[in-house]
């Protein structure tokens, strides 16, 4: 992961692009093995961090961070911080994964900070907008629905 960032970084190479993205498709995809490699992925989640804080050293930055262009990256944090709550929630061993989990909210923060991403998956979808003249309207919004992947969005595994 380090090399294809730094072939990106200094030679704006593409294809180091390209594997960069599926290695951190790789591991932030990973469920099972947070619990056992809790060392690795809070070392992972650091190193992630550092690259994002260099992303702008590249002539118009490494990719489009806006919502559209991050959304590879933004959906994938997503998930991964589903994937922890649920590791916490079906194992209990909140010390095991600490570390991870604290790597984690500094990569949380910092992308809250920089782009404005919101990796909670707490929206509203609708409800009742006051506009300036004072008239409540009813607001719904599908914008998000891909987004939602709980209760009957929920992926599942179907055996043929």
């Amino acid at each position: 992961m380090e090399i294809c960032f730094l072939m990106v970084l200094t030679l704006a190479n593409y294809s180091c692009l390209e594997e960069w993205k599926r290695i951190l498709a790789l591991v932030l995809t990973c469920e099972k093995s947070v619990r056992r490699e809790s060392e690795f992925f809070a070392r992972f989640l650091r190193l992630l961090k550092q690259q994002l804080e260099r992303t702008d050293d590249i002539d118009g930055g490494l990719f489009d961070m806006s919502d559209d262009g991050g959304a590879f990256l933004k959906a994938l944090l997503k998930g991964f911080k589903r994937t922890l709550g649920q590791t916490l929630e079906s194992t209990g061993e909140e010390d095991r994964i600490e570390d991870v989990k604290d790597e984690f909210e500094e990569v949380e923060n910092w992308v809250k900070d920089h782009y404005r991403w919101e990796l909670d998956d707490q929206f509203v979808r609708s409800g009742m907008l006051e506009l300036e003249d004072g008239e409540m309207v009813m607001m719904e919004t599908k914008e998000l629905e891909g987004e939602d992947e709980s209760g009957e969005y929920a992926p599942i595994v179907v055996d043929l």
